[in-house]
């Protein structure tokens, strides 16, 4: 088999490039209504585009009821209680969804722990927390971990290559991922060096929760915070922008507004 270079004509032939974005926040933030703020401005100004969830926190019918009338129309959604859940939604994704068209998931720190309970379930038998509390405080099985070669291997076998892999190698699906913001740790804790790296890149001084080297798949990172009841976003990377500044920083005045301002001051 023999793979034909592409030109830099074909490069540049104004084919838009697909968006790769994870939106991190503290939870009650507003990155459920963030997404469903994006199906809305798809809706009104993208049409036909469909924004296919994957909701591993039982938290955007919620988002999606509050925006009562005005709530889009373009949503097809699928709830995923497992990590067999999350990658069989994926697939599903993959077969039916058309160029243009997005996904959203919510959140990737729970499909990282979906993960790692498929890992438990598939060498011990049973969930994390139940191998946890069962193991013997010492001896032989006493670690946290079981048979942590093996254990690893499955983890990032279906997180990697069963889901993130197949996302960014799609250049036809948008993608919009949601992760929460890592609670300060108390008393000794010796950060991921991935984490700890991502950190100093970005000038933050918060941790994104999930596998530690997801932040480096996304074109886009973007952080909302909320400060005396205001919302804000700050963009963190922006591989995609065309703007001088490429790390702008705008106001989320409502619930409604996070598509149409992050658009209207990054792409348009």
């Amino acid at each position: 088999m023999t793979l034909k270079p592409q030109t830099s004509e074909e490069l540049l032939d104004g084919t838009p490039l697909r968006e790769f974005i994870m939106l991190a926040g503290k939870d009650s933030v507003g990155k459920s209504s963030a997404i469903v703020s994006l199906a809305k401005h798809l809706e009104d100004v993208k049409s036909p585009a469909t924004m296919y969830v994957i909701d591993t926190e039982n938290k955007f019918k919620s988002a999606l009821r509050s925006f009562g009338p005005d709530a889009p129309r373009n949503i097809r959604y699928f709830k995923a209680e497992t990590m067999n859940d999350a990658t069989v939604a994926l697939a599903a994704v993959l077969g039916v969804k058309k160029p243009g068209d997005w996904l959203a998931v919510e959140s990737m720190s729970r499909i990282w722990e979906r993960a790692q309970n498929l890992g438990y379930e598939t060498i011990s038998g049973v969930s994390k927390a139940e191998y946890l509390e069962r193991r013997p405080r010492t001896g032989k099985g006493s670690g946290p971990i079981p048979e942590p070669d093996r254990f690893w291997d499955i983890v990032k076998g279906a997180h990697d290559s069963a889901f993130v892999d197949l996302l960014s190698q799609c250049d036809d699906l948008n993608v919009i991922l949601t992760t929460t913001i890592s609670k300060k740790k108390e008393g000794f804790y010796k950060e991921n060096a991935d984490r700890k790296a991502l950190k100093v890149e970005l000038g933050i001084d918060v941790g994104m929760e999930g596998a530690p080297r997801l932040p480096y798949f996304m074109e886009t990172l973007c952080l909302l915070d909320r400060q005396n009841g205001d919302v804000s976003c700050r963009v963190l990377r922006d591989n995609l922008s065309m703007k001088d500044d490429t790390r702008p920083e705008f106001m989320v005045p409502d619930k409604k507004s996070w598509g149409p301002m992050f658009f209207g001051t990054c792409r348009e």
